[in-house]
């Protein structure tokens, strides 16, 4: 038997996102760590898996590709803070990026994939900053 589940977009984002709060190391740094979200699309749905609340997700990514005249207006990444976790407290004034430096073995930084390799069947990120911004 065999069966064939099609989700949309966002079911597709919510289902990695629950995936990521359940992984050993997450938990494990939710427990005694940092969690640190990058911004990103995905992500966002990570956001709302970690706190429980919901956030408006098109405000927390960094850049869109849109039709020519979309929808709705494109959000923009500076209009919802980082989400940084310390031992599952929330940390406020910095960016996921700027907490970087001060993490350590065991925490864990949470970043979108922003390329695809569809022949190897594998997602990357392709970074063009110093200190892991993309």
């Amino acid at each position: 038997m065999q069966t064939e589940v099609v989700l949309t977009v966002s079911e597709s984002k919510r289902l990695i996102a629950r995936g990521v709060k359940a992984l050993p190391q997450v938990k494990a740094a939710l427990e005694s760590g940092v969690v640190a979200v990058a911004k990103g699309t995905t992500n966002a749905y990570v956001v709302e898996e970690l706190t429980g609340s919901p956030i408006e997700k098109r405000l927390y990514c960094t850049g869109t590709t849109t039709p020519r005249k979309p929808l709705r207006p494109a959000g923009t990444a500076n209009k919802l803070p980082d989400l940084i976790l310390v031992n599952g407290k929330r940390v406020e004034g910095e960016t996921a990026v700027e907490y970087l430096a001060k993490m350590k073995a065991g925490d864990v930084f949470i970043k979108g994939a922003n390329a695809l390799n569809y022949e190897k069947r594998q997602a990357g990120i392709l970074i063009g900053h110093p200190t892991g911004g993309t």
